[in-house]
Formats: C-alpha cells, structure tokens, sequence
C-alpha cells in the first residue's frame, strides 16, 4: 500500500529545506576542515628583550585561529613534538625551511609565518601565508598598533581575519566563529609572557619555575583560565594542595572564557580530581580525543585509568599513542613504566625509561625514575647511580630522600640523615620541604629520638596548617598515630587518628577504604588496651567493608594492601589469644605489596613499624631456634628479596635477647652492640634502651 502525502506537507518541507540549507551546506564545507599552522615570528626590533614575542604572538595566532570550525590548527607543542622526532631536541624556533618541512611531514596544507618590528611606540606585525605544496604566497597582511598591548588588543583579531581571508574564507564565515582573541586568554601581554615561560618549564619538569611563572601570570590577570589551570598541574606537583585545589577552582569558575579544547581540559581535570566523578571525566576525555586526535593529554589520562584497571593492553596502547604525539613527554614515559613494572616486565621498563633518557636529555626526572625502577628491581647500587645523574642536573630534587631511603635499608642512617638534610637545605617550596621534614621526623623515631620525632611532625603540622595543606595534615597526623602506638601512648595516637579521619572523609573520595583503615589503626589501639570485644567487632566490620573498598579502588595492588590491614589485625588477635597455629596461617598466606619509591608507598609500606609476627608466634610456641632464625632473616639487607623494608632497630635487641637465652654469649654481645650504636642517641628513658644497656653490661663483664 502507497503511503500518500499531502501536497502542502511537501511544500513545507521544500521551504524548511531551503530555509535550513545554508546551515546544511554550512556543516559540509567545515567537515573537512584547512590543516593549518604557525611558526615562530622573527623579531626585527633588534631589542632582545621582546625575544619572547617570537612564540607569544604564533601561540595567540593558534588560539584565535582554533576558535574557528573552518580551521584544523596545529598546535605550538605538536610542532615541536614532531621537531623531536627528526631529531632536532635542542632548537627552540622554527624557521621557514624547517617549518615546511614538519608541515609536510604531517600533511598540512597552509602555513603562517611572519615578523614584528618596533618604531617609537608603534608595534607593527607582518604575517604571510603560504601554500605548503607550493610555497605559493596566498595571502600577505601587517597589524600595527601603539605599544607592545597592541599585539593583544587589535593586532592578533586583525590578522587571524586577514590569514582567514587568504584561505578563501569569506567575511561572513569568518564573523560567525572568530571570537577577540583577549576575551579567550587575557588582556595582558605580560601575563601572557610569564604564561608561556611557565608551560614552557612544566614541560621541562620543573615544577618550581613553573610555578613562579604562573604565578606572575595570574597575578597580572587573575582572569586568565588556563594559566590558572596549569599553576594547579605545578601545585599538584610540588604537593600544594590548597594551592593546586584553588587554581582549579579558579580555573573551573573561568571556563567559559577559555577556548574550547582548553575548557574542555579544565572541565575534565576538575571532575576527574575536584569532584571525584572519573566516569564523567573519562566520557569528556574520550569526546576529545575524537575531536583533537594530536592532543596528547587526554590519551595520558585514559592511559592512567586502564592501568588502575589492570587493563594494561589498552593503557600500554594509550601511553604509546602519547609518546607518538610526544617523543619526550616525561608523564607517558613514567605511566608506561609503571605499568610495564605492574605486569613484572622490568626489561621493558628498564628499556622504556632508557629510552626516555635518550629523547630527554638533560632532563632530572628521566635518571631520577630508571632509579626508581632499578630500587624495584634491587639493583640498589644502579639506584643510587642514577639518582645521583639526576642530583647533577637538579641538585634540589626529590632525589636526594629516595637515595637516603636505599642507605637506611642498609642501617647506616648517618649518611641517610646527610641526604635528607640535603634534601631540606636545598627546597624551594614548602612541598619539598614538607617531604623533607616528614622523613627527617620518620628517621628520627626510628633511631628511638621520640621527643625530636614529634617535635618535627607537630612544626610540619604548623607549617601545613598555615598554607591548609590537607594533605600534608593528614600524613602527619597518620604518622603521628603510629608513632605513638608503638610508644604506647594511646589516648595520643586514638586522637591522632581520628583528626586523620576526619580529614579523609571531609577531602578523600576512598570513603570504604578510609573506614577500614580508622577500623585497622583503633582496632590495633583497642587491642593493646586489652578491649577484645571492641577489636573483634571492628574485624567484622572491615570484613563487611572490604567487597566495597575492593570496588572503590581497583587494582590488585591496593586491593592487596586494604586485605593486608585484615589479616595483620586478626593476626594480632589470634596471637594475643594464643591460637598460634592459626596466626602462622594467616600471617603467612598475607600478601604486602612490593611498594613504588614514593613517600606514601614507603611510608605506609613500613607500618606496623614492627613486623616480626613469625618469630613472636614461634617464641610464644617455645620454639627459639626457629624465632633466632627469623630474626636473622629480618636483619638481613637482601638485595634479591622483592622486600623493601627497613630494618627496625628492635630487631637486634630482641634477637640478643634471644641469643643470651640460648647461651649465645658473643652473638648476643654483637647484637646489643648493634642496637646500642643505632640508638645512642635516643631518648635516655626507653624502656628497650635501658634494658639493652644493663644486659651488655652484665654479659661484657664475664
């Protein structure tokens, strides 16, 4: 059967089409949009100092350019990726026959090149637009205007116009999409100088020049969208958290200034992190990459989410189209390696972070990570090598504490303690700082100098509460529990604790695993203040928790590390209530995962500070030649054990004690003597101190 349609809903539809046609015809001619770039201006002023126009005024040509459908801009970046991959690291201006040359190789059809000259007070800006294929001239256009602000105020919007006109676009195109180039970056020139200096050093990995930069730019515009979004990637770095959550906030608030793709970057990062929705901001990152396939950020950032997923085929896959984009992109580099290192392939890892050593040279973090990977693998020697090329080229880096760590794995805490005061002396910001102290304060409780210990944590705690460092606040207070459960202080460490908590629950977004770690810590508190029903009751309710927790963080290494506060508790329960069999069990079938070389991996990685339950569990059977074994395995540095824990002073006392009980006269005398010169320095009225002193003095005198 025909389906018959009136003769008048034809006609409509013939007057809607004509009506639409513009806005059909509109969509075909931008589908296939004009691959275009810029390159750097030459300066003719013969004034040094306006050097900085040479990228500035190119990077404002690629905004205001790239608010138009019409144009497929390439960035100032991807230019000098693609420089890295011809080999060309070092040159930082482009000139006209290298310029023809990447556009070729990444098949762009217009290129822009152009100079500027001063007269008195007048700029004046020159542009030409070529034909790639050709070289032919299509379009030739010069700007002038009073004094350097005339680059921002008129001169840019003029001759993006005039570049849109020599590709053939007609005036009424060209009005439709071009919005003033000031209104989507900033009013300030200036600003605009200490903006591109600042990205400019972030790429570099230097986070504190970057960040003086930034901060300038901002300061001159406080409007200024995206330079606030890049001071938050330099605070995020350098562990500020109040200042990375600001310049976020910022940044979010002036979105709708920015260009499009940089909004979108902002949007992404700020739900992603700020709101904690990584769904949403995964959905956002995937829309881009379908629109800007050259921009690497987005392909980093779906990269790090399928290795939190244990998807590694498809993060390897993401970091690699990154480090196509981006030859020397220190961020893809790293991911790639940790993932290579979560799949225990440490040839390509070492591989990986060798090749990046060769596409970054002079670059601190790419020696300062194949160190990391060589203290994941126990090449300890190799570690320390690297970390000191890396020292060579940022003597301030985070280097210095890594290569403390490797010396305190080894007991010679003098010369630990010499790194990390190097570390302190040379920070230039309160996060290196923050970092310094913090293991300044860790080292000391080790060596049984509480009160300095606390001293340092509580003017860490001033220090980080002044600048709201939340995070920092909340390792301290973190810290501080732990310290003063092992001195068995537990009103302090309860206290303690709790502040942490609360901190986790107001700014963490792990609420499940926040609940089961302050379940594990009082639990631990609980049980030495013999309050078994309370301990048994936390146990099942991290036992409920964990299906949950399991879910909220994904991956086999933090699933590892919540079920480890598990069994470590009920370990402790099982031995308090002498089910000894059973505590060897479960302690044994316990997995502690093999942690990065990161203050928070280590830092949590060596808590209990005590993990001797084998040779208490085979002291409480009445078995001392199997806990003597123990205790000599645990004070053992073995470079071939996948473990990377220090080695608690403690241990020494308690094997001597151990050894004197055997008879082990001289065994037990060396090992006194080993404690005794860890800890003599510590506070004169621990209990352990005293005890070690008069038994080597009662066995020294027979």
């Amino acid at each position: 059967m025909r389906i018959m349609i009136p003769a008048g809903i034809i006609t409509l539809l013939a007057v809607v089409f004509l009506i639409l046609r513009p806005l059909f015809l509109k969509q075909t001619e931008i589908s296939d949009p004009i691959p275009i770039a810029v390159i750097n201006f030459e300066n003719q002023t013969g004034d040094k100092s306006f050097d900085y126009l040479q990228k500035a005024i190119p990077n404002l040509l690629i905004t205001s350019l790239e608010q138009s459908n019409y144009f497929h801009v390439t960035t100032w970046q991807r230019m000098f990726d693609l420089l890295k991959q011809i080999g060309h690291d070092s040159i930082e201006t482009i000139d006209e026959e290298l310029g023809f040359e990447l556009c070729r190789m990444e098949g762009i059809a217009t290129i822009v090149l152009g100079s500027f000259i001063k007269a008195g007070e007048q700029f004046a800006t020159d542009v030409k637009v070529l034909d790639v294929a050709s070289k032919r001239l299509l379009k030739s256009a010069s700007s002038q205007g009073e004094g350097v602000g005339s680059i921002l105020q008129n001169q840019i919007d003029e001759l993006s116009r005039d570049i849109a006109q020599g590709v053939g676009l007609s005036e009424r195109k060209i009005a439709i999409t071009q919005k003033l180039v000031a209104e989507v970056t900033t009013n300030s020139m200036e600003a605009y100088q200490h903006y591109i200096m600042g990205i400019t050093e972030l790429g570099h990995s230097n986070h504190e020049d970057a960040k003086v930069s930034l901060e300038k730019a901002v300061q001159l515009d406080s409007t200024f969208a995206i330079a606030q979004w890049y001071l938050g990637l330099a605070n995020n770095f350098l562990r500020d958290e109040k200042g990375a959550q600001e310049a976020f906030e910022k940044a979010k608030a002036l979105s709708y200034k920015a260009p499009n793709k940089e909004r979108l970057l902002i949007d992404a990062y700020y739900i992603w992190g700020i709101e904690k929705n990584r769904e949403q901001a995964l959905r956002i990152l995937r829309q881009m990459v379908k629109k800007y396939p050259k921009e690497k950020f987005p392909h980093l950032w779906l990269g790090f989410d399928y290795k939190a997923k244990e998807l590694y085929s498809e993060a390897i896959a993401e970091f690699n189209k990154t480090l196509e984009l981006d030859p020397q992109f220190g961020w893809a580099y790293e991911q790639l390696t940790f993932t290579y290192v979560r799949m225990c392939d440490f040839e390509k890892a070492i591989d990986n972070l060798k090749r990046y050593a060769s596409a970054a040279p002079g670059n601190a973090n790419s020696f300062d990570r194949l160190g990391d990977l060589y203290f994941q693998i126990g090449h300890f020697d190799d570690a320390i090598i690297n970390y000191q090329e890396a020292l060579k080229i940022k003597p301030e880096f985070r280097s210095n504490w890594k290569i403390a760590y490797i010396y305190a794995m080894k007991e010679d805490y003098a010369e630990a303690m010499k790194w990390i005061n190097n570390y302190i002396n040379r920070a230039r910001s309160t996060g290196p700082l923050g970092e310094g102290l913090w293991w300044k304060a860790f080292y000391h409780s080790w060596l049984g100098k509480i009160d300095l210990s606390l001293s340092e944590l509580y003017r860490l705690e001033d220090l980080a509460e002044k600048v709201e460092n939340f995070d920092a606040i909340d390792w301290v207070n973190w810290t501080l529990g732990w310290i003063y459960l092992e001195s068995g202080d537990y009103n302090s460490s309860r206290k303690a604790f709790t502040k942490m908590y609360e901190l986790r629950l107001r700014y963490g977004s792990w609420i499940f695993s926040h609940k089961i770690g302050y379940n594990y810590f009082t639990g631990l508190i609980d049980l030495n203040e013999g309050k078994i029903d309370s301990v048994k009751m936390k146990l099942t309710e991290i036992k409920s928790l964990l299906p949950k927790a399991q879910l909220e963080v994904s991956g086999q290494f933090y699933n590892n590390s919540i079920l480890s506060d598990y069994n470590i508790l009920s370990t402790e329960l099982l031995l308090s209530h002498g089910s000894l069999e059973e505590a060897m069990h479960l302690w044994n079938k316990t997995t502690i995962p093999t942690p990065q070389m990161d203050l928070g991996d280590l830092g949590s990685y060596n808590v209990p500070f005590l993990k001797d339950y084998s040779a208490r569990i085979y002291v409480k059977m009445g078995n001392i030649d199997k806990a003597i074994a123990e205790y000599e395995q645990l004070i053992t540095f073995d470079p071939d054990s996948k473990e990377r824990l220090l080695i608690h002073p403690k241990y020494h006392y308690r094997l001597a004690k151990l050894y004197e009980e055997k008879g082990a006269t001289q065994k037990a005398i060396t090992e006194y003597e080993k404690f005794l010169d860890i800890w003599k320095d510590a506070d004169k009225d621990l209990p352990e101190l005293i005890d070690a002193k008069a038994r080597y003095s009662k066995l020294s005198e027979k």
